[in-house]
């Protein structure tokens, strides 16, 4: 009797040390598989931010917006173009004043800051259909308004950028912005991007033009200050609209800031440019060229391109000072995007 209780309590025990080491190597599978997955976590958040996927899929959400609105049946209002504004700070040292919690780009050179400006205006136009879209429609109650801007990127360049060798003066040079993307392509296309944004990789010949337009020897895009924000903007104009880009900026304390012309180009592809200055209010009157001959600091601000396969005109993207006199003389009538 005592035999069989004995053996009956040895086959208890070993059946409790059996469940109980089923029960250690359940635990230990359970843990593998949260480590696991909490690796994998990690490396999904690891790839987000690297690869910048939010970014990636608000430009492509724009774009797809665009061209859903260009081919859309329905009233114009009936949809809205799901575009943002995206927030930029190109700094040297890390740090950013001016802007919250915008995409830090940490840079060290010239070349550099060029990239990552360039990026942003070929983002703007890639977005907005490249030239090829017509997306404002043609209510009958907007057809007062000929200007259509995209605020693409607000850019606040930190002062810690001036200690750079090529930033001089406290001044990132819009010209070597330009040589720099007539010498760069676009990575993984053929073709540079200024041949991207404006149909041709001839900078020398896009100054020159618009120079003798002017009646001046030299023309220049101008520069970008740093410690201030700046906006990548492009715009679109009614097919309608034999304005486009043109008149003059505010008036303000007898003087007229950031005078806009829109001369027309050459045939092809390049149709214009805004020229961009300054002037005395008592220099401003008359023709156009007593306009243009009125203006100091002679700058292009912007070109102006044909569509291609659409009668609209565009304002190619292009960099200039947020909120600035400047920015008021390109008559945006209207802003498109979601700050």
């Amino acid at each position: 009797m005592r035999n069989k209780r004995e053996k009956r309590l040895s086959q208890v025990q070993s059946t409790s040390l059996i469940l109980s080491q089923r029960g250690g190597e359940l635990t230990t599978q359970q843990i593998v598989a949260l480590t696991i997955l909490i690796v994998s976590f990690i490396v999904i958040l690891f790839l987000l931010f690297r690869l910048n996927l939010g970014e990636e899929t608000n430009k492509e959400l724009c774009r797809n917006s665009v061209l859903l609105k260009s081919k859309s049946i329905f009233p114009e209002d009936a949809i809205k173009l799901n575009c943002y504004r995206h927030y930029k700070c190109i700094t040297s040292d890390g740090s950013c004043e001016g802007l919250n919690n915008p995409d830090v780009a940490k840079v060290e050179t010239a070349d550099e800051i060029y990239s990552e400006i360039a990026g942003e205006m070929t983002d703007c136009w890639y977005m907005f259909g490249e030239g090829k879209v017509d997306y404002i429609g043609s209510s009958v109650t907007e057809l007062t308004k000929n200007n259509y801007c995209s605020i693409c990127s607000q850019i606040s360049f930190d002062n810690s950028l001036a200690e750079i060798k090529e930033v001089k003066n406290g001044a990132v040079s819009k010209d070597e912005l330009y040589k720099y993307m007539q010498n760069t392509k676009i990575s993984g296309q053929g073709f540079t991007y200024l041949e991207y944004l404006f149909g041709t990789n001839d900078l020398e010949k896009i100054k020159s033009d618009y120079a003798s337009k002017a009646g001046v020897g030299s023309i220049s895009f101008g520069d970008i200050k740093t410690g201030k924000q700046s906006f990548v903007v492009m715009g679109i104009t009614r097919s309608a609209s034999n304005i486009a880009w043109t008149g003059i900026g505010a008036v303000a304390g007898g003087a007229i800031g950031g005078v806009a012309i829109f001369l027309t180009g050459p045939p092809g592809w390049i149709a214009g440019a805004i020229i961009l200055g300054t002037a005395t209010a008592g220099g401003i009157a008359g023709s156009q060229a007593t306009e243009i001959n009125a203006l100091t600091n002679i700058e292009i601000g912007g070109i102006t391109v044909k569509g291609i396969g659409i009668g609209n005109q565009f304002l190619s993207p292009t960099v200039i000072e947020a909120d600035s006199e400047k920015f008021k003389a390109l008559n945006c009538e209207n802003i498109l995007t979601f700050s």
